[in-house]
């Protein structure tokens, strides 16, 4: 379980800056992507590119997957597993913590969900799940990604960690789309809102508004968490809530604003784009 080399599979938003840092530590990196125009942009930007996953699989010690939902996770770790048995898989997609613990039983696999946004790489939070005997190599690997690399608990522990915070994602999104809208209808132009208020040190502030806040009121929706994610996770916190009986009324109203956005056509756009379904 070598962490010289590694596979990065899944070159999106966050598996692209993923594979650079890696890299960029002197990792023998090898990526793949569903997509065809994605391998090509990994290859055009000089990186080893297989073409399948099992291809992949036989040239690595480890593998890091950043891919979209549960079930792509499930087939892609089966297949890595039918090449290789034994690949350490650190998977940083946010997935349901039974998704985790299904996998965990299967082989070495481990929740490794990311806390920041892209451009954070290298200082990063990573919380872990598995067991002690496979967190060493999983932190050999993705050290070079975070500030801190932390085991929370035994399998699925971290992929709960993440849902319960992109609850709270889902939440500050959706009320940073009311205070822009509120503050349109009343007659206060929203880009003066967030001129004050962001650098105000008032504690509504937080680094989500400080991020899709001013790009809204620029009308800048080029996705950096889209709509169709934030949906997504969502939907996995209000899933994991109803399997231990707890009711989560914020989440559950941010939802039904993700659900008129997708409705709307807007789920490729930046999570914030829900802010047109309130303005028209």
């Amino acid at each position: 379980m070598s962490a010289a080399s590694v596979g990065v599979i899944g070159l999106g938003a966050m598996g692209w800056p993923i594979a650079h840092q890696l890299r960029e530590a002197g990792r023998e990196v090898v990526v793949t992507d569903a997509s065809a125009a994605a391998r090509d942009r990994a290859a055009a930007a000089g990186f080893s590119v297989s073409e399948t996953n099992a291809a992949l699989a036989a040239r690595v010690g480890a593998v890091v997957l950043s891919l979209p939902n549960d079930a792509i996770v499930r087939q892609v770790t089966r297949e890595l597993w039918a090449t290789d048995g034994g690949l350490l898989v650190c998977d940083t997609s946010t997935i349901g913590p039974g998704t985790a613990r299904e996998l965990a039983e299967l082989g070495p696999h481990l929740d490794t969900p990311i806390l920041g946004r892209p451009a954070g790489v290298g200082s990063w939070t990573i919380p872990v799940g598995g067991t002690e005997s496979l967190f060493g190599a999983a932190r050999e690997v993705l050290e070079p990604l975070a500030r801190r690399v932390v085991r929370v608990g035994d399998a699925g522990a971290a992929a709960a960690l993440k849902v319960c915070n992109n609850l709270m994602l889902s939440a500050i999104n959706a009320v940073t789309a009311e205070a822009l809208a509120l503050a349109g209808a009343s007659g206060l132009d929203p880009a003066t809102f967030v001129d004050v208020v962001l650098d105000s040190g008032a504690a509504t502030v937080s680094g989500l508004f400080r991020d899709v806040a001013p790009r809204a009121v620029a009308g800048d929706f080029v996705p950096v968490f889209s709509v169709a994610l934030m949906r997504k996770d969502a939907q996995l916190a209000l899933d994991l809530a109803a399997s231990v009986g707890v009711d989560l009324d914020v989440v559950a109203a941010s939802q039904r604003l993700n659900d008129a956005a997708i409705e709307a056509g807007l789920g490729g756009e930046d999570s914030i784009a829900v802010l047109k379904t309130l303005t028209g």
